[in-house]
């Protein structure tokens, strides 16, 4: 387990309300007795919401009880009216963002004109839900030290969930945090923002090219549910990101903020050559919510910048001048010229090192605005859109002194992310409530290499300039050979939700229509790329490897699918005490196919000598009936002591569809990889050879009949109020993984069967299918299982400080890398018995058996009411 303690001192700037997506909505509900205990019916019952004035009425049932569904995350307060008795108000009524909250009130006999008022804290102990989920509120996401302020980081905070960087990288594909939640892997999440899906590529948190995530000041809260979810979210098995926006209020409220870093106090690099590298860091902003108009209007705007410029040292191994005598090829001397003289120590068999220091330069811009609109006392509207655009220049280094280049090649990414939604909610009567959006998400990255060589020194004409070589002992030249690369994915989504309350039922029900575009360009080895056994070689000009794509090959994919889902959610209330959360979600994709029928496939692995145009398989979707049953039990009446506990099926709907887009472009016969080894490879004009003159091809390719991937995740805890705002959960989570997405070589040479019936596979022998090499193969025999005991420790803010304590116990296991590049186009890391899948099983790559993580706020006595020296605060984060 990793120790990571930071602190940092913060000013309080903001506050906003929020926004009222459905999946993103509260629900208020509890019972209304006299002072006898005697429930009331027929109380009129007015919830407001204090930041904005708006107000919803009910009235209670022959129990007493009353639900309001569809509120705003904020301050409220509740008021009873009844003939006969005094009007009873409860105030400090807190809401947060999809939070099922109950609370009792007691009228006392008298007359409507008298009022009692009751002040108390919101419930802290979850009485009506069976899911795990935890809240992170304003306070934390503004006040807890986020390096970079990046809000997501905060969702590591709760138990059940590991932040897994070791597969993290600067493909589209690997950009990004990815939340392994629960033991499922990191890109079966969703990520949702008021509702809109918000969700970058192949799973992963939405990220920029500065690989950030900028707009905390415009964040109200969000929500992480990470188990037994209830039917109305979808699209994933893992864990759902419930993001929440601010909005305007009836107060004028604003914020300013700059946070500056610098190299002043740094460290020098043991490998710096000098002083360290030069850093600079600006990140400021500002923000600015109130009403256009009082009780109806509201706005709400921020805007952020990231402006840095990173120092480094690059090291590289480069020939020594002493190498470099002998016998050259001519052809070779413009690619020798490439390579600088060692500036450093000397690593011995003609090997120098090289130091270069390079200015990695970031620039991002963030900007989000929003309206709110009360249109009539039963139409509310809602508006936003979000902008998050980031340009990033930086060496072709990965850290590895193997594959860094040199000065004169580097590589600039460009990102733009934009985000809008649009949502109509109408009242149709106390018991009925209908909310209608419309979202449109669209993200844009492109990678694309550049240099500054007076030639292009291109393999063949067709490249606008040369690709890599690579030398035994020695750091690659030229640029990466995955780039130019872009990724660009839009979602257009229409969704509707209706609520219902029905005596002790509040039944949910609504669908989801979504189409996604795809648009993908990969160049992997397309401008080619040679090896060298060794430096001696590369004098003579005999490599002996060459890899490219073959001439004419198309290198982008345009696909497009839309996603149905449907589901119905009971939340029934059996006693006082027991509520049953019972529900069920379908879900369908079409199958995406290539807008110009660039689509291949090999139909068998074993049999077929070539790939058939068409697929990339048939729908594994159409039977995703997912059941979702749970129970809450408020143990003593009095919500202080909740048993709770829930499973459910979900469907992952993004793995074969991420998994065929990538495939499909180095997929024969739109693009045919070469690899040619041996000897008699040319020099640096390559030649192009048939299959037969080069060798047989290798191909990567899906199951045509794999199977949607899915989980079963189940709890069961017991969450206890200790004192007020104290509140301790403890208790079981467990997941099983089925259908997985794996990687196998499905081609591998015949074996042989030894005398202990084991297989023996020779390096030499022929292989399955010998028209083929090796093929990549994207199955679904993967599977997972996860248990662990989780527990966590909570103060609500009061008194000047709050605590959070997290401690999880767990063990995953798995058959298949749950963390499986979808889209990375470099070489698979294959089981080395294709034929054994169970002989995988083992401890997962992102198994962390303990996970501890701590976090608090204090607000110094120092100066606390003094409204310009006041405010200081110590907030700390351990994990």
């Amino acid at each position: 387990m990793r120790l990571r303690v930071v602190l940092a001192v913060a000013l309080l700037f903001t506050t906003g309300s929020l926004a009222r997506a459905q999946i993103t909505s509260a629900t208020i509900s509890g019972t209304i007795k006299d002072e006898t205990g005697g429930v009331l019916p027929g109380v009129d019952v007015v919830i407001r919401n204090l930041d904005t004035g708006l107000t919803r009425s009910v009235v209670t049932d022959s129990n007493g009880y009353f639900t309001v569904p569809g509120l705003a995350p904020g301050k409220y307060e509740a008021r009873g009216s009844l003939q006969g008795f005094a009007t009873g108000v409860q105030s400090g009524i807190v809401l947060e963002v999809a939070q099922q909250a109950g609370f009792n009130l007691t009228l006392k006999v008298g007359t409507t004109s008298e009022t009692i008022t009751v002040t108390g804290e919101s419930p802290i102990v979850d009485i009506r839900t069976s899911g795990l989920s935890a809240i992170v509120l304003e306070k934390a996401i503004e006040e807890l030290p986020l390096n970079g302020r990046n809000y997501i980081n905060l969702a590591t905070l709760q138990p059940g969930i590991i932040n897994f960087t070791e597969k993290s990288g600067t493909a589209p594909a690997t950009r990004g945090m990815q939340l392994n939640i629960n033991g499922m892997g990191g890109r079966s999440n969703s990520f949702l923002i008021d509702g809109a899906n918000m969700k970058g590529y192949a799973g992963i948190a939405t990220v920029t090219a500065a690989d950030s995530t900028l707009g905390v000041e415009t964040i109200r809260e969000f929500r992480v549910v990470t188990n037994s979810f209830s039917a109305d979210y979808g699209r994933a098995m893992g864990g759902v990101i419930n993001i929440a926006t601010k909005s305007g209020s009836n107060e004028l409220h604003g914020s300013g903020f700059e946070f500056f870093r610098n190299s002043k106090m740094d460290a020098r690099n043991f490998f710096d050559v000098g002083d360290a590298p030069p850093f600079t860091r600006h990140q400021y902003g500002a923000t600015a919510g109130g009403p256009l108009r009082r009780n109806k209007i509201f706005f709400f705007g921020g805007y952020e910048r990231l402006q840095e410029d990173l120092g480094q040292t690059v090291i590289a191994a480069v020939p020594t001048a002493a190498a470099r005598v002998g016998n050259i090829n001519p052809a070779v001397q413009p690619y020798l010229d490439l390579y600088p003289l060692p500036n450093g120590r000397d690593l011995g068999s003609g090997i120098g090192q090289y130091s270069y220091p390079f200015t990695r330069v970031t620039r991002e811009n963030f900007l989000q605005g929003r309206l709110d609109v009360e249109l009539t006392a039963k139409d509310s509207l809602f508006v936003r859109h979000t902008y998050d655009g980031a340009h990033q220049v930086l060496p072709t280094a990965s850290g590895v002194i193997a594959t860094t280049s040199f000065p004169q090649f580097f590589t600039t990414n460009t990102s733009g992310n934009q985000f809008f939604t649009v949502e109509e909610k109408r009242t149709f009567s106390q018991r009925l409530l209908n909310s209608a959006r419309f979202s449109t998400s669209v993200l844009t990255f492109e990678q694309r290499p550049a240099n500054t060589l007076a030639q292009p020194l291109a393999f063949f004409p067709s490249a606008p300039f040369m690709g890599t070589i690579q030398i035994g002992g020695l750091s690659q030249v030229g640029n990466d050979n995955i780039a130019p690369s872009t990724q660009n994915i839009t979602y257009w989504t229409w969704s509707d939700d209706l609520t219902y309350t029905m005596g002790k039922h509040l039944l949910k029900t609504g669908a989801l229509v979504e189409h996604a575009y795809a648009n993908k360009l990969t160049t992997v080895n397309s401008r080619g790329n040679y090896t060298f056994a060794n430096f001696t070689q590369f004098l003579a000009g005999t490599p002996s490897r060459f890899q490219g794509v073959a001439p004419g090959a198309v290198l982008t994919r345009e696909r497009s699918n839309t996603l149905f889902g449907f589901y119905v959610q009971d939340d029934y209330r059996v006693t006082s005490k027991l509520t049953l959360n019972l529900g069920a979600r379908y879900e369908f994709f079409t199958v995406p196919a290539d807008k110009n029928g660039f689509d291949a496939y090999l139909p068998d692995v074993v049999t077929s000598p070539a790939t058939v145009p068409g697929g990339p398989f048939v729908n594994p979707s159409l039977h995703d009936l997912a059941p979702r049953v749970g129970f809450a039990w408020d143990v003593t009446g009095d919500g202080r002591t909740a048993v709770r506990g829930g499973s459910g099926l979900y469907y992952d709907t993004d793995g074969p569809y991420n998994s065929s887009l990538g495939i499909a472009i180095i997929t024969p016969p739109f693009a045919p990889a070469v690899n040619i080894a041996g000897a008699g490879i040319p020099f640096p004009t390559p030649v192009f050879p048939t299959a037969t003159a080069g060798g047989a091809l290798t191909v990567r390719t899906l199951d045509y009949h794999i199977k949607q991937p899915k989980g079963w995740t189940y709890n069961v805890n017991v969450q206890h109020e200790l004192a007020a705002g104290w509140a301790f959960t403890a208790g079981y989570a467990g997941s099983r993984g089925y259908q997985l997405v794996s990687s196998i070589e499905a081609n591998p040479v015949v074996p042989v069967v030894q005398a202990d019936g084991t297989l023996f596979f020779p390096a030499n022998a022929p292989r399955r299918n010998p028209a083929w090499g090796s093929i990549d193969y994207r199955t679904s025999n993967g599977r997972s299982e996860y248990n662990s005991l989780q527990t966590s420790l909570m103060k609500r803010f009061s008194h000047g400080y709050q605590v959070q304590l997290s401690y999880t116990l767990s063990k995953t296991m798995d058959n298949a890398d749950a963390q499986l590049g979808m889209d990375v186009l470099t070489a698979s890391i294959y089981p080395p018995n294709p034929y054994d899948p169970d002989g995988e099983w083992a401890v997962a790559a992102f198994d962390a058996r303990h996970v501890f993580s701590a976090n608090a706020t204090w607000e110094l006595p120092a100066f606390r009411n003094n409204p310009v020296l006041g405010g200081w605060q110590v907030n700390a984060i351990v994990s």
